[in-house]
């Protein structure tokens, strides 16, 4: 997968469709820099690349502290439905 791929597809699954600003800012750079990276103009240097997995990964860690409140939901309405029948 080339570089601009890789930016693309983690930046849709982080912040969904309009994903560029907010990378930028997550990396503390202009939209201009990733936007050169996407048109690879400019290549993704290695501290950026560190950076952007730390991002991923905070994003990973809130999504797992939100699991068991998922399932807390998931068993509530769980038991909701068996209460109606």
């Amino acid at each position: 997968m080339s570089d601009q791929a890789v930016l693309a597809k983690v930046g849709q699954t982080i912040w969904g469709t309009a994903w560029q600003e907010p990378m930028a800012a997550a990396l503390k750079l202009s939209q201009g820099t990733i936007a050169e990276w996407l048109a690879g103009r400019a290549a993704v240097p290695p501290d950026s690349w560190k950076a952007l997995r730390e991002v991923a990964r905070l994003h990973y860690l809130k999504l797992a502290d939100l699991d068991p409140e998922i399932v807390r939901a998931y068993d509530a309405a769980v038991a909701r439905a068996s209460a109606k029948r």
